[in-house]
């Protein structure tokens, strides 16, 4: 009714947000304004030559009758406020396709002796000729104006329920200024910029030296969220602050912004559980989280693939957290807490884990499932160290010594829970083991047909999706994923010595018997279990891992040249293929197919 900013303003007031108060010079009053004038007939003829500048001056000298100035004047008194913004609403603006940011002119700090001025200063701004290049139109009726009682803020700025420059949607965007936001807008100072992550409230990352409140932040990323949330879509918005309290100033829906691609790409294939995908899982996203201040977390994709009975892990490659610098510098900062924490809960929790497989203790799946969540992020967090050179000694040799302790526990342990479940189900849900939750386990088993159903295929991803068709589902949910095809294979060196062998690809131990002796083992990764074959292995070769990882502890202890981490090995290579591991310079070389 009143244009794209005014009308998005009388929203957010009447749903009880804190918009300063504010009336519309309306697109009636300036038809009105061009009848009281005889400009209607003039400015269609010099529109028709695009002769914009001829419009502009005409208005400019031409008068607000008596009348309507009484008008503008009486809804201003009753703003009560020494000072205004004068701001376009036009009926094509601050929509979802276009925003036409900074196309019209706006004017701050506006009083009583220039107001009329810059009603009309702010009309002709709709004769710009960047407007007629942004939006062509021969529309003559102009626009509304909003007259707005000015905030003095202490801080103001722009803020962004998602931000609108990356491929993730896991984080809003708060960019800050000292006192009125319009020297940001302009781009006369550089912000204070807060990268907040939407579903903790939490400030994962400052740029910038304004001091200001966590707190404060964190209240007007709730106000921004609930905005994006009134809305249905990700919102561009402005703000102002003054003793604490946030107005908002513009609400706007973000134009450049595409529906979020997640992309993944694929890590690990091997055989795993949902059990074991609930708890790796939540180790990952929920576990990591509570020891690195929020600043860093995996959510693995699981893709059951029943051709071969195997599990294939994609990770996502494009979020924020998938870069640990800021993570690894507060984690040795902390280092006396991690240490302690570690000391005490961690520790306690590995003797439970180890009493629970020994029988020490009375089973109880949901508390050691609980523990292995809280144990398994020192897994995670280990390999990451054994490849990530920007890294503290003190760190890395913790987790190293961690992963050379305890590099199997979690794996042993679910493999033992797995087989003491399969043992107390019924006989007809024994070949099921593997596709059953543990809440299904512990409360009430689900039909054999959803079973069945789970055993043709599924995604788990936080949560279990029966499909057949994993291709849609992944585009449904606008998740692309990426395999390398590079034929280049390198790796880090685990132990560096040179060999030449016939590569034998080992997935689980279905495959254990096509190995054969002096073979390279090319594997995902090796698991204890893999120790009949890794024996009798003249080389091995991981598509994961780092230095810290299975493979590399056990390639060292036996002196068996190893390369980890080749992302692709098992893509590229070939069964029966003849290779040369260079283990001085952690290439792979095909010598013949």
């Amino acid at each position: 009714m009143y244009g794209g900013k005014a009308d998005s303003l009388l929203n957010l007031k009447s749903k009880g947000f804190k918009v300063p108060d504010f009336f519309v010079v309306s697109i009636e009053d300036y038809k009105q304004f061009l009848e009281d004038n005889n400009l209607i007939k003039i400015i269609k003829e010099l529109l028709k030559e695009n002769r914009r500048d001829e419009i502009k001056s005409i208005i400019k000298e031409s008068k607000i009758s008596g009348k309507l100035e009484n008008k503008i004047r009486e809804k201003f008194e009753k703003l009560n406020s020494e000072f205004v913004s004068v701001r376009s609403s036009a009926l094509n603006e601050d929509g979802k396709n276009k925003a036409f940011a900074g196309q019209y002119d706006s004017y701050l700090n506006v009083t009583p002796e220039n107001l009329i001025e810059k009603i009309k200063l702010c009309w002709i701004s709709f004769y710009n000729s960047s407007v007629n290049e942004y939006y062509q139109s021969d529309e003559v009726l102009g626009m509304n104006v909003i007259v707005q009682k000015m905030i003095d803020a202490d801080y103001a700025g722009v803020a962004f329920s998602i931000d609108p420059t990356s491929d993730t949607d896991n984080y809003s965007i708060i960019e800050l200024v000292k006192g009125l936001g319009e020297n940001l807008v302009s781009g006369k100072v550089t912000p204070t910029k807060f990268i907040i992550r939407r579903d903790t409230n939490h400030i994962d990352l400052k740029i910038g030296n304004i001091d200001v409140a966590n707190e404060l932040m964190e209240q007007l990323e709730k106000v921004v969220l609930e905005i994006e949330k009134e809305y249905n879509c990700p919102m561009d918005i402005e703000y102002a602050i003054k003793d604490n309290i946030t107005y908002i100033l513009q609400a706007r829906p973000i134009t450049t912004k595409n529906s979020c691609t997640k992309s993944f790409s694929l890590t690990i294939t091997r055989p795993k559980s949902i059990i074991e995908m609930e708890i790796y899982y939540k180790g990952e996203y929920e576990g990591i989280k509570s020891i690195t201040r929020n600043l860093y977390y995996f959510r693995p994709l699981f893709i059951y693939n029943s051709k071969h009975d195997n599990v294939e892990i994609y990770y996502n490659q494009v979020d924020l957290e998938e870069d640990p610098r800021l993570m690894y510098y507060y984690m040795d900062l902390d280092f006396n807490k991690l240490k302690g924490y570690y000391d005490t809960t961690i520790k306690n929790d590995i003797t439970y884990i180890q009493n629970f497989m020994s029988k020490k203790i009375t089973i109880d799946f949901n508390e050691l499932s609980a523990r292995l969540v809280r144990v398994y992020p020192f897994i995670s967090l280990g390999q990451l160290a054994g490849h990530y050179e920007n890294i503290t000694p003190r760190l890395k040799e913790f987790f190293i010594d961690f992963r050379n302790n305890y590099d199997s526990i979690i794996h042993d342990a679910c493999d033992y829970m797995i087989n003491i479940i399969k043992e107390n189900l019924p006989i007809e849900y024994k070949p099921y083991t593997y596709f059953i939750t543990l809440e299904e386990y512990l409360n009430k088993l689900p039909a054999i047909d959803t079973l069945e159903l789970r055993k043709q295929g599924f995604i788990y991803f936080g949560q279990l999706y029966t499909t057949q068709n994993y291709k849609k589902w992944l585009e449904d949910n606008n998740i692309s994923i990426k395999i390398d095809q590079d034929a280049s294979l390198t790796g880090d060196v685990a132990y560096s010595k040179s060999v030449i062998g016939k590569v034998c690809i080992i997935y689980n131990e279905k495959d254990f018997d096509k190995f054969e002796k002096d073979d390279i083992l090319v594997t995902p990764m090796t698991v204890p279990k893999f120790m009949r074959v890794i024996k009798m292995a003249s080389g091995i070769l991981t598509d994961e891992g780092g230095i810290t990882c299975h493979a590399s502890i056990i390639a060292r202890e036996l002196k068996i040249p190893c390369i980890v981490g080749c992302k692709n090995a098992t893509k590229v290579l070939k069964n029966g293929d003849l290779v040369k591991i260079d283990g001085a310079t952690g290439e792979i070389i095909v010598l013949s197919n």
